[in-house]
């Protein structure tokens, strides 16, 4: 009987006689243990695999929606409004989620010093430290996959950019707005950044990668907050907490890291480290944040794939924005000024229509039929009046096109460059502008 309790426990050497650790580090373990608790109950994906998470999810938004609305009425007055995001009482860097954080540090701070008082015998917390390491673990790969596979499949920023953005000032974008244009300009880069995120995720899966899969989450994650932070994005709380996590992971090797990195001396092996000190129970666990994050993968990718196609409906052959260049009304060229008979842009957003917009802001739209074989295009208006317009198209140079015909009773000419932002592929010789040679 003995011999088989021992066979069904993991071999590791005994918690008693492990080496104790520093007063500092017990209190940050003690911390940051009670903080992410409270974190993680309204922050982590992984609540949802708790029994009636409904229920309990809405029991916990009225119970911090009372305690926030309190203190705000009653200490804070700060005059925001405040208010629950998706329904949920979550941190945030809305007003309630702001407020939110400061309450579960203060209640993270009294229970450390409860805990701190009650337990100052305790030297070391080597297996709750293992749990606390599987609840970062499982919360921070189903955040990571979930964005990571957003990139992986270029939606998070859309790529290309709608043709609505890109027709707006570059000075009345936001910050946020621009980062996601310029991101989702590149769907390549968005993809090979969803795949390093992506990797991380995977990695964090098995006890032996944990460590390499913390540094390349918290690389990720650093580049995500300071970009969140710069660029206005409003999620800074939320992702510098999934730094934080990252970290976390990383710490207990960071010693042995610097010994490697910096101090140029042999490092010895980490130990392997169960969750549970039963055999069974441990690989039960293990086993459930393989296959559970596996299955996350997987519908992620066909939630991802079918909202992909949502963004991208079929397209006409000219679709995008095209810049006019020049424009010639019955034989008069009509100068980019304020003309109110100069067009800007010519749009195909989508089949059987085209927008032209003029420089004083109008937009007019016409039916179309595009005969790309005989290289015409007839316009036909919404309302009564002018006969359909039937327009050739010649190319004389790659992403441009001139369209020649009689339009609203003119003889018009107008050559039109396709926006570069959407139409320049990747080049890998640059040739500068002879002004700037």
């Amino acid at each position: 009987m003995e011999s088989t309790i021992v066979e069904d426990r993991v071999r590791e050497p005994d918690p008693e006689s492990a080496a104790p650790w520093s007063p500092a580090t017990r209190v940050a373990f003690r911390f940051f243990f009670c903080y992410f608790c409270l974190f993680l109950v309204s922050n982590s994906p992984l609540v949802t695999l708790l029994p009636f998470h409904g229920f309990l999810m809405a029991k916990h938004a009225a119970l911090w929606t009372a305690v926030v609305g309190g203190l705000e009425k009653h200490l804070l007055h700060t005059g925001y409004e405040l208010y629950l995001t998706e329904g949920e009482a979550a941190v945030s860097n809305t007003a309630f989620g702001t407020i939110l954080c400061f309450c579960y540090l203060a209640i993270a701070a009294v229970a450390t010093a409860a805990w701190s008082a009650l337990d100052r015998r305790r030297l070391q917390y080597r297996r709750f430290h293992q749990v606390f390491r599987y609840l970062l673990r499982f919360s921070l790969a189903l955040t990571m996959i979930s964005y990571g596979v957003l990139k992986v499949i270029p939606t998070q920023m859309i790529s290309p950019p709608p043709l609505g953005l890109l027709t707006q000032p570059v000075g009345d974008l936001t910050r946020m707005r621009l980062l996601w244009i310029s991101t989702g300009a590149s769907p390549a880069y968005e993809t090979l950044v969803g795949c390093a995120e992506l990797l991380g995720a995977v990695l964090l899966l098995l006890p032996r990668t944990t460590l390499l899969g913390g540094l390349l989450c918290a690389a990720n994650l650093s580049m995500v907050f300071v970009l969140n932070m710069c660029y206005d994005v409003h999620v800074k709380l939320y992702s510098f907490h999934l730094l934080v996590m990252a970290l976390l992971l990383v710490a207990p090797d960071a010693p042995r890291l610097a010994n490697l990195f910096l101090f140029n001396r042999a490092t010895d092996p980490s130990p392997a480290l169960p969750v549970a000190s039963n055999r069974w129970v441990n690989r039960g666990l293990q086993a459930l944040l393989l296959a559970f994050c596996l299955f996350k993968i997987g519908a992620e990718f066909q939630e991802t794939w079918a909202r992909y196609k949502t963004f991208h409906p079929p397209r006409p052959p000219l679709y995008g924005i095209w810049n006019v260049e020049a424009l010639t009304l019955d034989g008069r060229e009509v100068p980019a000024t304020d003309d109110p008979a100069r067009w800007r842009w010519v749009g195909f957003f989508r089949p059987g229509a085209v927008t032209i917009k003029h420089a004083l802001g109008s937009n007019q739209t016409y039916a179309l039929d595009l005969d790309l074989k005989n290289r015409t295009m007839i316009l036909r208006g919404k309302a009564p009046g002018p006969p359909p317009a039937r327009l050739s198209i010649t190319a004389p140079e790659d992403g441009a096109m001139i369209l020649e015909g009689v339009l609203n009773g003119h003889a018009t000419r107008a050559k039109l460059r396709k926006m570069a932002l959407i139409s320049r592929p990747f080049h890998w010789m640059f040739e500068a502008p002879k002004e700037d040679r």
